[in-house]
């Protein structure tokens, strides 16, 4: 009997043991523990930084959130490497995400509670979200700041880890800074390809003991950013690789400067020959691009001179719009977006200045996808136009010779990179008519477009 009763109690015993060890989190979660059962988010970090700029966000006296909002979203850095000081950035998806956002935490080891692709929920009720010198933040209520620190009594209160299985953050790749350092990037991750640091050699290694230093990024066309590193960061003393490659940021910025950290070095892949600046595909960006342009307003960037420079009698479609931002090294460009009903004129433009007197080509860049192609005009001096067709377009450069009609066989897709376009006009009789039509871009039905165009040019 008393055998039986000792085998009962550790039967109870053992049962009691499992039941505790189901309720506590670690990372396998196949199980989601019961004290996991959280209230259900009832706002998502997009609309919340949305309401925030409008205004929409009630706050109470102290300038805190008065209302009971529930967020959701994605750790994609923390303090784990010690680059990253008292500060975890969200994200509102693990891939593709629409908006990011930055919590202000006063205490150390936050990786310990909030790894890598958790997913966390903050209780917004009483604390601050908020611009500060340029990033949407949030915090608790400081006199000194726009966006205070959480003090470390606090904190758990408002940032819970939810028992969401760990999710792996897919950063957005990009070909060039110019189009990864971009507003709806701020606060999120993406993958930078064709970039090396800037003077290797000189600077050495990534950090300096005690110190946070710039290491300075170059994409091929010469843009540059700051790579932020901590001296207290575990990586500070590697040596800067001397290849070029890609790299994985968190996107940030300082009043209006951009700048990127990285979590670790493993997130540094330079495995390839450095490239010569300017040497590129895409050389130059449009501070040396804007010569030599087709017509005035050909590269977009005063939108006056271009819509001074169409025909107005056939005038430009309404899907057709000025593309504030869009362009090579974020100036502006033609923004086609839309299904049109029928094989479109997008625009006709007029020849405002003389041509150079035996021209070769016309380039311009083309960045995005659509359905069908692009066909292009180029009038006679006579009568009557020439066509080119550019057919399928994906990320290499091509050259266009002339056709018999007009086609818009093949699709884009520039996989986000822009892709010079090179009509082969040498020989062509072009007309030299001021004020008379001079080239035309054409699309085709029932498709969708979402295309950027810029930096239409003669040589």
């Amino acid at each position: 009997m008393n055998t039986i009763s000792k085998l009962s109690i550790a039967g109870i015993l053992s049962l009691g043991l499992f039941i505790t060890q189901s309720c506590v989190q670690d990372d396998d979660y196949s199980v989601p523990p019961t004290e996991c059962s959280l209230p259900k988010a009832n706002i998502n970090l997009k609309d919340l930084v949305t309401k925030v700029t409008s205004g929409e966000i009630a706050l109470d006296s102290n300038g805190a959130v008065a209302d009971d909002l529930i967020m959701e979203a994605y750790v994609i850095s923390n303090d784990e490497t010690g680059n990253f000081y008292k500060t975890i950035s969200l994200q509102d998806n693990p891939s593709e995400p629409t908006v990011g956002i930055q919590i202000e935490i006063d205490d150390s080891n936050l990786y310990t509670s909030y790894p890598l692709g958790s997913k966390v929920q903050v209780r917004l009720k009483g604390l601050v979200v908020a611009k500060d010198r340029g990033i949407m933040k949030i915090g608790s209520v400081d006199p000194t700041y726009a966006v205070g620190r959480i003090p470390r009594t606090l904190y758990k209160k408002f940032l819970i880890r939810t028992c969401d299985p760990n999710k792996e953050i897919v950063p957005k790749v990009y070909n060039s800074l110019s189009d990864a350092l971009k507003a709806e990037n701020l606060n999120t991750l993406v993958t930078i390809n064709n970039v090396q640091f800037k003077d290797p050699e000189g600077d050495k290694t990534y950090g300096v003991l005690n110190t946070t230093v710039n290491r300075v990024l170059v994409d091929k066309s010469g843009k540059e950013v700051d790579l932020r590193n901590s001296g207290y960061a575990k990586w500070y003393n590697e040596a800067l690789p001397t290849k070029s490659g890609s790299i994985t940021v968190v996107v940030s910025i300082y009043n209006s400067s951009y700048q990127v950290y990285i979590r670790d070095t493993k997130d540094v892949k330079f495995d390839q020959d450095r490239f010569e600046v300017g040497g590129g595909q895409n050389p130059g960006g449009d501070g040396t691009e804007a010569t030599n342009l087709l017509f005035k307003g050909s590269d977009f960037n005063v939108w006056a001179d271009f819509l001074a420079s169409i025909n107005t009698t056939f005038g430009l479609k309404d899907y057709a719009t000025n593309g504030v931002g869009l362009g090579r090294d974020n100036s502006n460009a033609l923004k086609i977006k839309g299904t049109p009903a029928g094989n479109d004129y997008v625009f006709t433009a007029l020849l405002t200045d003389a041509l150079p007197a035996n021209p070769k080509k016309i380039t311009f860049y083309v960045k995005g996808t659509a359905g069908k192609s692009l066909s292009l005009n180029v009038n006679k001096s006579t009568t009557g136009f020439t066509p080119f067709n550019i057919g399928d377009l994906s990320n290499k450069s091509v050259t266009v010779s002339a056709a018999a009609n007009n086609q818009y066989n093949g699709t884009i897709d520039t996989k986000g990179e822009w892709v010079l376009v090179t009509l082969n006009i040498e020989g062509l009789d072009i007309q030299k008519t001021i004020k008379g039509d001079l080239f035309s871009l054409k699309v085709g039905k029932d498709v969708a477009y979402d295309l950027n165009i810029d930096n239409i040019k003669i040589d």
